[in-house]
């Protein structure tokens, strides 16, 4: 990983000898890449340093070429160094969904995201992982070993560790697994970018075969923002009516909120393990901001199921630990 003063002489020996490129750090992203903006003059580009992240850097080059060659919009490429693993990437500005979903045109850029989903969807191609059932698995467990154990230093009994892992593998084993389709995997707003009236996708290297409904549960139960329920209840009929229309498989109501309703658990579960662990082991606690909205969805959807009692009681425990500290000092 390269220093920024590096990047900046690494970028201006790139270009021509004329331009001075400029360049500013973009914070927030949860993995070990590194986005700079590079600016001289009207010229613009993102710059991606994967230098950590072998295989995700290949993921994205694959999946690049995969939503590329099937007409998703993604961020022109305009320049790779395999070797350093770096990408020059288009600069789609501050048109993020996270900056624009509160403003009069938010339920049609909600609306055009989830018809991006279903496009998505169409896509068959070979050499696709599917999200298999150890996946989902470790990834609820997150929340037991990294919200539970490590960041708020609960000690659970031998018993509820066996029966909060009970609960986790019935929301996995109760998800509808028949029914799999290209799924990005991380699509929420601050991953979408709405431009010139297009949705643009990016962080996509990490997709998959999955659930139908995985992408659409990251979008309306977004851990960094609220959508009302009257919008969440309209758009959740729109990819209802959509997928049923374009598939031969189609979900009853009841089955599909079912399947949300797991999903957004499984979900986030792992989200806030994530932040917990990105707060507990790297020091970085700004995702410690959006902790209490992802638990709040887990306690909504977990209060539909009796097999999820156990997590339900855990999470609204937490909630409240969080509510009596300073853990919001963090960030």
């Amino acid at each position: 990983m390269m220093k920024n003063n590096n990047i900046e002489n690494y970028i201006n020996n790139k270009f021509n000898k004329n331009e001075n490129f400029k360049i500013e750090e973009i914070k927030g992203d949860a993995s070990n890449r590194k986005y700079y903006r590079a600016k001289s003059g009207k010229r613009k580009f993102i710059l991606m340093d994967s230098s950590l992240e072998k295989r995700n850097f290949n993921n994205f080059l694959k999946f690049s070429s995969i939503y590329s060659k099937n007409k998703i919009l993604i961020p022109k490429i305009f320049k790779k160094d395999l070797n350093k693993k770096i990408i020059f990437l288009e600069d789609l500005g501050e048109n993020l969904i996270f900056n624009k979903i509160n403003t009069k045109s938010s339920f049609k850029i909600y609306e055009k995201s989830i018809l991006n989903i279903l496009n998505i969807q169409k896509i068959r191609e070979k050499n696709i992982k599917n999200y298999l059932h150890k996946k989902y698995l470790d990834e609820s467990y997150l929340f037991i070993d990294w919200v539970l154990k490590e960041f708020l230093k609960m000690n659970i009994s031998n018993a509820d560790n066996k029966k909060l892992k009970k609960s986790i593998k019935f929301i996995i084993d109760n998800m509808n697994h028949n029914t799999n389709v290209l799924v990005h995997r991380d699509y929420h707003s601050k991953n979408i970018f709405y431009k010139n009236k297009k949705i643009t996708i990016i962080d996509y290297q990490d997709s998959v075969y999955g659930s139908p409904l995985y992408d659409l549960v990251s979008l309306l139960n977004d851990c960094y923002k609220d959508i009302d329920v009257k919008s969440k209840n309209k758009l959740i009929e729109i990819f209802f009516n959509k997928f049923n229309e374009n598939n031969s498989f189609t979900f009853s109501m009841d089955e599909f909120l079912h399947n949300f309703y797991l999903l957004t658990a499984q979900r986030h579960l792992k989200a806030s393990g994530i932040f917990c662990r990105l707060s507990v082991r790297n020091k970085r606690h700004n995702y410690l901001q959006h902790l209490e909205r992802t638990l709040n969805y887990i306690v909504n959807a977990s209060s539909y199921y009796g097999s999820l009692d156990i997590i339900n009681t855990y999470v609204k425990e937490v909630l409240n630990l969080l509510d009596e500290s300073n853990y919001s000092r963090r960030w």
